[in-house]
């Protein structure tokens, strides 16, 4: 069409061609980048869509491959078990929908200028998985790069590390700026495994770099890993000068993170399982906490139990807290005590304060017995005053205060109970 008749046709001085009368859209066509032939023999492949071109890399595992200590083929055990017996569960799998495991690197880490130019995705397939490798050509191939990945073409549940918080963020903000050209991102569901591994080994493990809990729980150690760190760096420095063999390495750190998850979403599963004892006491009481985080008591005070019959005292103390406040809803009172009791042997900090607190509660109010309620309120407030230096002081002030209005109120029960039974006393000595 002449450039004066879409002119007039604006104008509506010209209908508009039909269907059959329109152009059709065609690939771009554009200038490849003089290192095209170089990152294809490193192991690349180019592709070309609608939107432009980008390169990939595909790898295939059998189920029987073994990454650290964990075979890939426990994936599927791991997946059913979850949904079968923890349904509600953050860690469980939809059924019947599809699921990846995902990582990406990118040129920075905040700012709208920040580019993803590597999106990982390992899917599930027949008799193994498959490792995607999707590499932004260049940046202006940022439509053609998103747009392969497929995740606008049906929800799923995507697994990463950190992933609620940069990963998944990162991918949102990359497709919005161009949401003009590819189809609208789906929503999807979202497993974070750092945020299990929190919950399952504070106090356990001090730091929870991915790296960190490869060494200390997977049994993997990485050898001449490239730091995330530098993967801008190289990125930047491959497309400017075309040599792809740091690229490649940047990719290798980017399959180990992604089998990584895999191995780490099995391992953590497994632990659910209370087959056998294979870490710590911490742990244990870290899993039954996380259950009575969500509302599944009964679970909760289960594992709670599990740690109670199989670690030493010295290592029991915080289960044994939770177990009497679980019995304490369920009003057994005596069972309650006991387990507050046995907890004190050991526990200290805040807790100590909570079993004491617990203890006076129910010395004063379900026993009736104020002497106990009251040496449990006069040694939790010799133990608040020892942690004086350590205590935030506007916590200090509070359990002061709290601890001086039991005492009080505890003390006009014992003289309100002694005055009662002074008359009685003496009406039993008369003839």
């Amino acid at each position: 069409m002449s450039y004066e008749k879409k002119l007039m046709q604006m104008k509506g001085l010209v209908k508009k061609n039909s269907p059959s009368e329109q152009t059709k859209k065609e690939v771009p066509n554009t200038v490849l980048p003089f290192y095209t032939e170089m990152w294809e023999k490193a192991g690349l492949s180019l592709i070309q869509n609608e939107h432009g071109f980008l390169f990939v890399k595909e790898i295939f595992y059998p189920e029987q491959h073994i990454h650290g200590n964990i075979e890939l083929q426990r994936l599927t055990e791991a997946v059913s078990f979850m949904q079968e017996k923890y349904p509600g569960h953050p860690l469980t799998f939809s059924p019947n929908s599809a699921f990846c495991f995902y990582d990406i690197e990118t040129t920075g880490l905040r700012g709208t200028g920040v580019l993803i130019f590597l999106n990982g995705v390992l899917n599930k397939v027949e008799n193994g998985f498959l490792l995607t490798q999707y590499v932004l050509a260049d940046p202006s191939q940022e439509s053609a790069f998103l747009f392969a990945s497929d995740f606008w073409k049906e929800s799923k549940t995507i697994v990463t590390y950190n992933g609620k918080s940069f990963d998944i963020p990162q991918l949102v903000s990359r497709w919005t700026m161009n949401r003009n050209f590819i189809p609208k991102l789906k929503i999807h569901e979202q497993i974070d495994l750092m945020h299990s591994s929190k919950r399952i080994w504070k106090g356990d493990l001090d730091r929870f770099k991915l790296k960190q809990v490869e060494e200390q729980k997977l049994g993997f150690v990485r050898k001449d890993d490239i730091p995330g760190h530098l993967a801008p760096i190289i990125y930047f420095d491959a497309v400017k000068h075309g040599n792809p063999s740091n690229l490649m390495k940047v990719l290798k750190h980017n399959e180990w993170d992604i089998l990584s998850l895999v191995t780490l979403y099995i391992l953590t599963v497994e632990l659910l399982k209370e087959n056998e004892v294979v870490e710590s006491a911490i742990t244990y009481t870290n899993i039954g906490k996380w259950f009575q985080d969500l509302k599944t008591m009964q679970a909760g005070f289960d594992w709670f139990q599990f740690v109670v019959r199989n670690f030493s005292s010295k290592d029991v103390s915080l289960a044994y807290y939770y177990v009497g406040l679980h019995l304490k809803r369920r009003k057994l009172y005596d069972e309650s005590i006991k387990a507050f009791l046995e907890a004190l042997k050991e526990i200290d900090g805040k807790y100590r304060i909570e079993v004491f607190i617990e203890l006076a509660k129910l010395f004063e109010h379900q026993e009736k017995n104020y002497d106990m309620a009251l040496q449990m309120t006069d040694q939790c407030m010799a133990y608040i005053e020892s942690l004086y230096k350590s205590f935030h002081l506007t916590n200090f002030e509070r359990h002061k205060q709290d601890n001086l209005k039991r005492r009080k109120r505890i003390i006009r029960k014992i003289n309100i109970s002694r005055e009662t039974a002074q008359p009685n006393k003496k009406r039993g000595e008369m003839p």
